[in-house]
């Protein structure tokens, strides 16, 4: 599978090393793809994972995944062109002002991302884990769960099993207006790793039977 991953930071690197890994075609839309940084980065994750500008990025992409700050979310869409009937991963958390929610409890990043992305089959997914965990690493001896939601079916269908790839526990939570609830356990997840009393690795897990 062709896989566009739009931004580089550490939740763009984690998913492109994880799934070139596993033998997908990764290409890493940049504003910069020739930048010295990218170029480096490209020499440490090998596999064949390639940069692009972000329009080229997803020209032939399966996937589409938005892995940028929340700052630069709209007008990173914005130049990818028109999404309509793409599938497109949103592991964006709408922080502003460090760990404060820009929106939440009558909306979610998640809808304004779809919003944005007009025409676009938007999944939730992979905005709850921390980046050191992409590779789907054990806590506990269990697998760490990744809800998943959105309003289309086949496309949490593709993506539910693209990530399960990486060894995850994933879990369909339902329409992509269960964002308002997962957004805001990030928040949580991420205040609780800084606290470190619970260690410094921490995955969210749904128990049942």
């Amino acid at each position: 599978m062709r896989i566009a991953v739009v931004g580089s930071g550490s939740v763009g690197t984690g998913l492109a090393r994880a799934w070139s890994g596993l033998g997908h075609s990764v290409v890493i839309g940049s504003r910069s793809p020739e930048s010295e940084r990218v170029v480096e980065l490209l020499a440490s994750l090998g596999n064949g994972v390639s940069a692009a500008g972000l329009t080229e990025s997803v020209a032939d992409a399966d996937v589409i995944v938005l892995a940028v700050p929340w700052g630069a979310a709209e007008v990173s869409l914005s130049a990818l062109g028109d999404l309509s009937g793409r599938l497109v991963i949103d592991a964006t958390n709408p922080f502003v002002g460090g760990l404060n929610l820009g929106i939440g409890y009558d909306d979610s990043g998640g809808e304004q991302v779809a919003r944005w992305a007009a025409g676009a089959h938007i999944v939730k997914a992979l905005n709850i884990v921390d980046a050191r965990l992409l590779d789907g690493k054990k806590l506990d001896g269990r697998e760490i769960s990744i809800p998943i939601c959105g309003d289309n079916k086949e496309a949490k269908r593709v993506i539910g099993e693209l990530i399960a790839e990486l060894g995850f526990d994933v879990i369909d939570v339902g329409e992509l207006e269960i964002s308002r609830l997962l957004e805001p356990l990030c928040l949580l997840m991420i205040k609780l790793s800084i606290k470190k009393s619970l260690g410094a690795e921490i995955g969210f897990r749904v128990l049942r039977n």
